[in-house]
C-alpha cells in the first residue's frame, strides 16, 4: 500500500522537476540573449555618447561663429566711410557663404561705386 502511494507522489516530483529544469533552460537562454543585447547596447551608448559630444563642440562653435557675424554686423553698420563698408561687407559675403548671384545683387543694390 505505501508503495502506490509513493509512485504517484514521485512521477508528480519528476514532472515538478521537468517543468521546473525547462524553465530553467528557459530562463538561461533569455540572459544569455539579454547579454548578447547589453553588448550591442553598450556599443550604441558609446557611439551616441560621442555624437553628443561632437554636437556640443559644434554647437560653442556656432555660438563663436556668430558673436564674429555680430561684431563684423556691428562693425559695418557703425562704419562711416564707403571704402571700410566695403571691405566689411566682402567679410559678411565670406562669413555667410554668399554665392555670385546673391553677391552681385547685393552689388547692384548699393553704390555701384563701392565695388570699382
Amino acid at each position: 500500500l505505501s508503495i502506490h502511494l509513493f509512485l504517484p507522489l514521485s512521477l508528480s516530483r519528476q514532472e515538478e522537476l521537468s517543468s521546473l529544469k525547462r524553465t530553467k533552460d528557459s530562463l538561461e537562454l533569455c540572459l544569455r540573449e539579454k547579454e548578447r543585447n547589453e553588448h550591442l547596447y553598450v556599443a550604441e551608448i558609446t557611439e551616441l555618447k560621442k555624437e553628443i559630444r561632437r554636437l556640443i563642440r559644434n554647437s560653442s562653435r556656432e555660438s563663436a561663429n556668430l558673436e564674429y557675424l555680430k561684431n563684423i554686423m556691428l562693425r559695418y553698420l557703425k562704419a562711416s566711410a564707403s571704402s571700410e563698408k566695403r571691405q566689411i561687407l566682402l567679410a559678411i559675403f565670406t562669413i555667410l557663404e554668399f554665392n555670385d548671384e546673391e553677391k552681385a545683387s547685393v552689388k547692384h543694390k548699393l553704390a555701384p561705386s563701392w565695388f570699382s
